[in-house]
């Protein structure tokens, strides 16, 4: 399941923020693939709160195999504000079920102005500055700075369990993927990471507002995970 977790951390960049145009709503459904073969299904959906407040929402149901079998779920769930077009981190929530067994994640801003990340009976202090997020809205990040014309590499300041770092991604060239109604034209987004091994490869279409069309990720060992866009 970690593996399927991993292609939800799509990319971000580095270009310069600007209050434009906050998130658009959506609701889309993808196949989830382990080496070819189905495994389960995941949602992604995109909602506004309030005023100030953004809800991003990816649920993975196991419904094939090992996965069906032990019936395995996982939920994350982003709250965030709009700031310099973009989403900045308000709470972060990560729950996981396999198997009659329970992992919770959080992260959640505090008014002191730091970030508590608590992982089953271990908590960390982080620090914080504008504009970071948490991992799994990197999503959002990624659809608003495309939107603006970014290209090349991207960036983005990320809180994760214990510490708070900065994923890379290089966006390659346009080119042809299917979906369903026939096949799209995506944008090839590579994760670039210091150590090699896995390989995370996204394709995100502007025609869908820069939603992933399809991902693919490759373990060292040769296990691939992969996502397909699903009719709505």
């Amino acid at each position: 399941m970690r593996a399927l977790l991993a292609l939800l951390l799509a990319c971000g960049a580095t270009v310069a923020p600007a209050a434009e145009p906050e998130p658009v709503p959506f609701e889309r459904r993808y196949e989830v693939l382990r080496n070819g073969k189905p495994l389960g299904d995941a949602t992604l959906s995109l909602r506004r709160v309030d005023v100030d407040t953004w809800s991003f929402t990816t649920r993975i149901r196991g419904t094939r195999g090992l996965a069906g079998l032990a019936g395995a779920s996982v939920e994350e769930h982003s709250e965030f504000t709009w700031h310099d077009g973009r989403p900045q981190l308000l709470r972060y929530r990560y729950h996981q079920d396999v198997a009659f067994r329970t992992r919770e994640r959080t992260l959640a801003l505090g008014a002191d102005g730091r970030i508590d990340s608590r992982d089953g009976d271990r908590r960390h202090d982080l620090a914080f500055e504008p504009g970071t997020m948490d991992r799994h809205a990197v999503v959002v990040a990624m659809r608003a700075d495309l939107a603006r014309g970014a290209r090349g590499d991207l960036r983005y300041r990320v809180a994760n369990r214990d510490d708070v770092e900065w994923q890379r991604y290089r966006i390659g060239t346009a080119e042809q993927v299917d979906a369903p109604g026939g096949a799209l034209e995506a944008l090839r987004v590579e994760r670039v990471r210091e150590n090699p091994g896995r390989t995370t490869t996204s394709w995100l279409a502007p025609a869908l507002g820069w939603l992933p069309v399809r991902i693919v990720q490759r373990e060292a060992d040769g296990e691939t995970i992969e996502m397909r866009l699903l009719a709505d």
